[in-house]
Formats: structure tokens, C-alpha cells, sequence
């Protein structure tokens, strides 16, 4: 597996670590794309995560936890530096999307492994074993958008815990993006936790 610096592609279906699942009503987008399309994809997925580690501090090098050790101005002057570079990232993200499919909120189930989404009506049925372009926005500061190839692994047609839709396994993912995924998922995990701790506080 490369690590979050390479910019390669984590592309290894073998890899299940477990990880947090999480149900959210997110923005995103399912193409089918055929196979010869693949390779394209793949670039745009590199070219994404490079954009993404020039333009935004991530967890890794945030500098927050040294804040006592930074005079007041260095500390105003690194905060209006994140700022600059989360405007030209979210700028260049503008641009990615311009001309494409516009997201739409869906209810999915998503860890970084993949996702299931249910079925929507603007796209016929799918069959397992085949290829499709996810786009997804996560709430997150660091890396809003995920840009992945998606493959069909699981088709429900029935109505059951789920519904019907889709299950997707990730065959083509950067680093920082699945690195995203994992912490939103714990982090909504770990607030809806709370929420539903204090709401049963006396």
C-alpha cells in the first residue's frame, strides 16, 4: 500500500482492513465508465491528490498542537497562509468540476473500502463486475471532494435493510482521499455518539 505521500494509487481488492462504516446523506455522483476508460481515470485521480497536497495542510503536518510555542504574529500569519491555500484548493476543485455531472445528495453507507448507495432514478440497473466514476463530498476542510473508481460488487433488488441500490468497492483510490474518508467516518461516528449521550442527560 503506498503511503499518503507517494500520490499513488491504492488499487490492491485484497485489502479489507476493517474501518468504520458510517450512514450519511451526502452529495456524489455514480458514471458508468467503460474499461478502456479506466487508465484516464486513474490520472485524474493522481492529478487530484497532487493538487489537493500543494494547496492544503493536512492532519499530518498541522502545526495547531505547536501553538504555544509560535509567537502571536507567526501564528495570525499561518492561519491566513491555510486560509489562502484552502480558497485555491477549493478554486482548482471549481475547475475539476466544471462540465461534469452535478452531485446530488443520496443516502450511502460508506467506509474506505467503498460504498453503498441506493438506487436511483436517473440510471438504470447495474451488474456486478462493473466500472463507474465516484465523486462524493465529505464535510471535511482537508479534502471536501473524493474522486474514485468505483466496481460494482453487490446489487440489491430487493427491499430489505437496505433497499435497493448498489455496493461499490474502491479499485482506484489516492491515499489522502481513503486517509478522508476514514476520519470523517470516525469523527461523525464519534459525535453521534455524543449526540445521543446528551440527549438522554437529565
Amino acid at each position: 500500500m503506498a503511503d499518503s505521500g507517494s500520490g499513488r494509487l491504492s488499487t490492491n481488492p485484497a485489502d479489507r482492513r476493517s474501518s468504520v462504516r458510517v450512514r450519511s446523506l451526502l452529495p456524489i455522483s455514480v458514471t458508468p465508465i467503460a474499461v478502456d476508460e479506466i487508465p484516464a481515470l486513474e490520472a485524474r485521480i493522481l492529478d487530484m491528490a497532487v493538487i489537493e497536497a500543494d494547496s492544503v495542510l493536512h492532519d499530518l503536518d498541522d502545526w495547531s498542537d505547536r501553538t504555544d510555542d509560535l509567537p502571536r504574529e507567526m501564528l495570525f500569519m499561518l492561519n491566513e497562509v491555510r486560509a489562502l491555500r484552502m480558497q485555491v484548493g477549493e478554486i482548482q476543485r471549481v475547475i475539476e468540476r466544471h462540465g461534469k455531472a452535478t452531485l446530488q445528495p443520496h443516502w450511502v453507507e460508506l467506509n474506505d473500502q467503498g460504498l453503498w448507495i441506493g438506487k436511483r432514478e436517473d440510471l438504470g440497473p447495474w451488474a456486478i463486475g462493473e466500472f463507474a466514476e465516484i465523486r462524493l463530498q465529505i464535510p471535511s476542510i482537508h479534502t471536501p471532494e473524493i474522486l474514485a473508481l468505483g466496481e460494482v460488487v453487490r446489487v440489491d433488488l430487493e427491499s430489505g435493510r437496505e433497499g435497493a441500490g448498489e455496493a461499490y468497492g474502491f479499485r482506484a483510490i489516492s491515499q489522502p482521499h481513503k486517509h478522508a474518508i476514514s476520519r470523517y467516518a470516525l469523527r461523525r461516528e464519534r459525535q453521534q455518539a455524543r449526540s445521543v449521550r446528551f440527549s438522554f442527560d437529565p
